[in-house]
């Protein structure tokens, strides 16, 4: 198959790693890790594309699966036309010539006994260059070219800063005149002031070697700053990709809008007034059904028979997640209602329980816990979770699982959304559904009884 400097240099379609999880006598799988779970996206000869998003989203795994530092569990990479997860040892060798990674740790990347010259010199001796004098040349013209000196060729890396083994990464990545680098976190472990520097020489290298470049990061500062287009990533899979003007000035998943309220600012008027992500980052081998994201989301659709504010909202579906998990501790809550009671726990047989305690007392404290008020703005919403207090004060947890899942079933935990092109862009959201079965998103602003 040819391939014409028209199409995408890499396209990646439905890319899959997961890790299998052993369990049991027999220790047999029981599970999987879905660390990338089926992101596709195209790469074009020249740019610059950024995947971000938040430690264990999978964005490394993506980087390393896509070259085939780690076997793929599932679909296609074709580089050039070609599908490189069916290349033969020989033909990965070849592709190492053209795709290099630079990683993240510029200390752990570098052999302690080896000279740099020699580390530099490595893939040129892998892709078989015997001539030892042709070698030092490329190495001393890199290593120029990355702003240190041909002398330097001899010294050690224990000899350089964090920011010089950065620039002899890129040395080393560039000695085989590759078409595309794969920088993972190419800056996370240097100082602010030296991070522009290298995103500076990354750009001087890109023009001088056209090339294309991969850019894995948790800092929308560095994707902002280097990139043209950005996939957003969250649990395994893509949420939104766009041009990197487009996303920043107008994000539109809530995820990407919350990674960009994270970034700090220098004015103290505009401090604390980012999106609050609540909950934790589910696990990725029982990844929530639906959207990934609506465990945390700020703007879940509510069911269309709700009226409640967005924040409100939010609280309920948090405190719903706590019952449905059983990580709402009622012998927790039963201690501290006693204790507001002024009950003596001492003269109490055994651990203390909700049942020694007034349901009033325990259903004060439940609601304290959870930021939820004595009244809500919806009857219906009211009702279910007068239901469900009483169930757990007299210790019904299932019951109260029941209760909460019957009534505040959204949209976005029961159907996932689909990664939709719109108007240059990709989202993967309800809330830009053309038809949401379950109502449109209520305004932020609602009032709501206390």
């Amino acid at each position: 198959m040819s391939w014409s400097r028209s199409e995408p240099i890499m396209q990646i379609e439905n890319l899959e790693k997961h890790y299998p999880l052993s369990g049991g006598l027999l220790s047999g799988e029981v599970g999987r890790v879905k660390a990338v779970d089926g992101i596709s996206f195209d790469i074009h000869e020249g740019e610059t594309f950024g995947i971000v998003g938040e430690s264990g989203c999978g964005k490394s795994t993506a980087a390393t699966s896509m070259i085939r530092l780690e076997e793929p569990t599932g679909g296609q990479v074709r580089y050039k036309g070609k599908d490189i997860t069916e290349y033969d040892s020989t033909e990965l060798k070849r592709f190492r010539r053209n795709v290099q990674m630079i990683f993240q740790d510029p200390d752990s990347s570098f052999d302690p006994r080896m000279s740099i010259g020699d580390a530099v010199a490595e893939p040129l001796i892998v892709q078989g260059m015997s001539d030892r004098k042709k070698r030092e040349a490329i190495v001393a013209d890199l290593l120029e070219r990355v702003g240190l000196s041909a002398s330097d060729m001899a010294r050690y890396p224990h000899e350089f800063s964090g920011g010089q083994k950065q620039r002899i990464g890129l040395a080393r990545a560039l000695a085989v005149n590759p078409d595309v680098i794969v920088a993972d976190e190419p800056v996370s472990a240097l100082d602010v002031s030296i991070q522009s520097e290298i995103l500076q020489l990354m750009k001087e290298l890109q023009e001088a070697f056209n090339l294309t470049i991969i850019v894995i990061s948790h800092n929308l500062g560095v994707i902002r700053e280097i990139c043209d287009r950005v996939a957003v990533m969250y649990l395994g899979e893509f949420v939104e990709v766009a041009n990197s003007e487009e996303l920043f000035n107008d994000p539109q998943h809530p995820y990407t809008r919350a990674l960009l309220s994270a970034i700090p600012t220098p004015d103290p008027r505009e401090r604390g007034l980012g999106v609050e992500l609540k909950g934790d980052v589910p696990d990725p081998s029982a990844p929530p059904s639906g959207c990934r994201f609506h465990t945390r989301c700020p703007e879940v659709i509510p069911p269309e028979n709700l009226e409640l504010s967005q924040s409100v909202w939010r609280d309920v579906l948090h405190f719903r997640q706590r019952v449905r998990d059983s990580t709402l501790n009622l012998d927790s809550v039963a201690e501290t209602a006693a204790v507001e009671e002024g009950i003596d726990t001492d003269d109490i047989d055994g651990d203390i329980s909700v049942s020694d305690v007034p349901a009033e007392t325990v259903i004060t404290q439940l609601r304290r816990e959870n930021n939820l008020p004595t009244e809500l703005a919806d009857s219906t919403a009211n009702e279910t979770l007068d239901k469900a207090f009483d169930q757990l004060a007299r210790g019904d947890l299932e019951g109260a699982k029941e209760t909460l899942e019957e009534s505040f079933m959204t949209v976005c935990e029961r159907d996932a959304p689909v990664l939709t092109e719109r108007e240059g862009r990709q989202v993967s959201c309800h809330l830009h559904d053309d038809v949401t079965t379950d109502g449109s998103m209520l305004e932020a602003d609602q009032p709501v009884s206390d």
